[in-house]
């Protein structure tokens, strides 16, 4: 399955999240982001001190990236969100997940 988005362990204690692509409760193609499979790749990271999100994202549905927002807020880990696109829609909620914004 194609997903738009990849979870990476970098260095120790240290993880990035790439989400590029539209947000959905339930995959038609294989490639939206939905919240179940998002939540089992945010545990496979396991244990990290900072997580680096990286969002370009028309939006979404609005309940799926209300969900994705909330999982994403109780992570223990520091969260730094950098969009790097565009930030639409339900994308937007789960830009305010992070600790730190950053938007150039």
């Amino acid at each position: 399955m194609s997903r738009f988005w990849e979870f990476k362990a970098l260095a120790p204690k240290q993880g990035a999240l790439h989400l590029y692509g539209p947000i959905g409760d339930e995959s038609w193609l294989g490639d939206e982001v939905t919240p179940a499979q998002f939540q089992k790749d945010l545990a496979a990271l396991g244990q990290i001190d900072r997580l680096d999100v990286f969002i370009n994202s028309p939006g979404g549905d609005v309940f799926a990236g209300i969900a994705i927002y909330h999982m994403l807020k109780r992570y223990p880990a520091a969260k730094t969100v950098h969009v790097d696109g565009i930030a639409a829609s339900a994308a937007s909620v789960v830009v305010m997940a992070g600790d730190r914004i950053v938007m150039p």
